[in-house]
């Protein structure tokens, strides 16, 4: 399997784990929740050295950044997604530390991750960090599930959780 796929897949199954996850914190925590389904736009992977060549699986180091456009379930557009990860244990099932940020409707969602590479429908578990505008001081979990790695969406659920007082 190539870089490229590889990361695909992890990344696929890490909105997966997120939607697990947000759909389990939406039914016992309180706060605001919605789903957004993430369309797969730009991908560019970088082989840093050591290199691994075509087919070979990330080192430590390698980095990839992706963006992906935001819809509602109604077929509206909600936003984007752009991100950047960096491989922090490579090999055939590689860890990466990512970034991220949800540009939605009246401000921005700062996410954060460590995305395992996996293949199914496993669900990805995001960190919401903080946010700007309407989103400033935000906190919670973004739950990604993939539809499966020939499809280029993704099932996003967003779990807010209420700003403390």
């Amino acid at each position: 399997m190539n870089s490229k796929l590889l990361v695909a897949a992890a990344l696929a199954a890490v909105v997966s784990l997120c939607l697990v996850g947000v759909a389990t914190a939406a039914k016992s925590a309180p706060g605001v929740t919605f789903h957004l389904v993430e369309k797969d736009g730009g991908f560019n992977f970088v082989d840093n050295k050591p290199l691994g060549g075509p087919n070979q699986p990330p080192s430590i180091g390698d980095m990839f950044a992706f963006t992906s456009s935001l819809w509602t379930k109604a077929n509206k557009r909600a936003g984007s997604l752009y991100a950047s990860c960096v491989v922090t244990s490579g090999g055939q099932h590689p860890i990466s530390q990512c970034t991220g940020t949800l540009a939605l409707a009246g401000g921005q969602l700062a996410l954060q991750a460590m995305i395992k590479d996996h293949s199914g429908k496993v669900a990805d578990h995001i960190a919401i960090v903080g946010g700007t505008g309407a989103y400033e001081g935000a906190r919670g979990m973004v739950t990604s599930v993939s539809r499966g790695e020939q499809s280029p969406y993704s099932d996003d659920i967003v779990h807010l959780q209420p700003k403390s007082v």
